[in-house]
């Protein structure tokens, strides 16, 4: 099926992660203009590395210093079409050991902050009448392990956020939406597979690299704009019955 796009401008927060270079590539073959961000410089060096035409093009972003927002500025001005979040940090600690300057650090970044960047993004989309954000969660939004309270948290309020933004703005052309991914064989998801044999047993629920890119990809294209003010799951199954 040959996707369709009404804009051509895609912003990727976190773009130097696994997904976010994998989507990269589509969204280049699409022939879209991307604008992949980084938070540290071993994320830039990916996006370059394997991107070498983005060269120089690559904005800093971090949600922890609102101040990363200014980078974006000039890019909004002549306008984004598209959003896709992957930026998340992992705070994985027990929220009864929790200290209190950790918590306010990690929801001021993650939530916070987050609210204030997609209220420029949008800003910009308004002018156009059309925008579409793709938000990626994570199944621990609805069944966190323990010491994933923080994680959870933001992920449940970020997809708040999205939800209520497609809300508000849809009779405005703005559409939006967030995926909830399962066992990713990446990051912190490629750590646990490969401890005790987890990836032997856990082989038929393991979300791919390329099907969550694929997956997004196809989200974000124009015979995807229905799915709107929603939250959908992709995790082989994993949560559709109780753990063994």
């Amino acid at each position: 099926m040959k996707l369709d796009f009404h804009g051509k401008t895609v912003l990727v927060l976190g773009g130097g992660c696994s997904i976010g270079l994998a989507l990269t590539g589509l969204l280049l073959e699409e022939g879209l203009a991307v604008i992949p961000t980084h938070a540290s410089e071993d994320g830039k060096a990916a996006i370059y590395r394997k991107f070498p035409e983005l060269t120089g093009k690559s904005p800093w972003l971090d949600l922890g210093d609102k101040a990363s927002q200014a980078t974006l500025a000039p890019l909004l001005q002549t306008g984004v079409d598209y959003l896709v979040d992957l930026a998340h940090a992992d705070h994985e600690v027990l929220l009864a050991a929790s200290g209190e300057t950790d918590m306010d650090a990690y929801f001021q970044a993650n939530i916070a902050n987050r609210l204030l960047l997609l209220k420029a993004v949008t800003r910009s989309m308004l002018a156009r009448r059309f925008g579409r954000l793709v938000h990626l969660s994570s199944t621990a939004a609805a069944m966190p392990a323990p010491g994933q309270g923080f994680y959870c948290a933001a992920k449940r309020s970020a997809e708040g956020l999205y939800q209520s933004l497609a809300l508000e703005l849809g009779p405005r052309g703005i559409t939006s939406l967030s995926l909830r991914l399962g066992l990713v064989d990446a990051g912190r998801g490629e750590r646990f597979l490969d401890r005790e044999n987890r990836r032997q047993d856990l082989s038929r629920k393991i979300v791919t690299v390329d099907q969550a890119a694929g997956t997004l990809l196809f989200l974000l294209s124009d015979q995807a704009l229905a799915l709107t003010c929603t939250t959908i799951t992709m995790d082989a199954g994993l949560t559709a019955q109780k753990y063994a």
